[in-house]
């Protein structure tokens, strides 16, 4: 059951690719030039202005003031190279393959009744 919808925040267009093949929704902050795959805050109600002093909550912001949550389940957020690993496990990330098998992609059966 795909119950989780990631996005992954980054300040770097180069970092589409990596965020795509994690299937997380990339979300691309600040001033560079980033292309339609990217979810932006410069639009409609936004503070994007302040992201120098907000941070990624200006995406926050503005996913909630342009109601743009349109998901039955849960919705989280990293940033890139600062994932949500599914365990406590020390595992050395040292390939994609790696990565891609122990961050976060489904809700826990345990937390469902949260």
């Amino acid at each position: 059951m795909k119950n989780l919808q990631m996005y992954c925040i980054s300040l770097n267009p180069d970092h589409l690719d990596l965020i795509k093949k994690l299937n997380y929704i990339p979300v691309g902050l600040g001033d560079k030039k980033f292309s339609e795959d990217w979810q932006r805050d410069k639009t409609e109600n936004s503070i994007a202005d302040k992201n120098p002093y907000y941070g990624e909550y200006t995406f926050h912001y503005w996913l909630w003031k342009n109601n743009k949550i349109n998901f039955d389940g849960w919705i989280g957020f990293c940033q890139y190279r600062k994932f949500w690993k599914k365990n406590t496990d020390e595992i050395k990330i040292n390939n994609f393959l790696s990565l891609d098998s122990s961050i976060l992609k489904e809700v826990s059966i345990d937390l469902m009744e949260y």
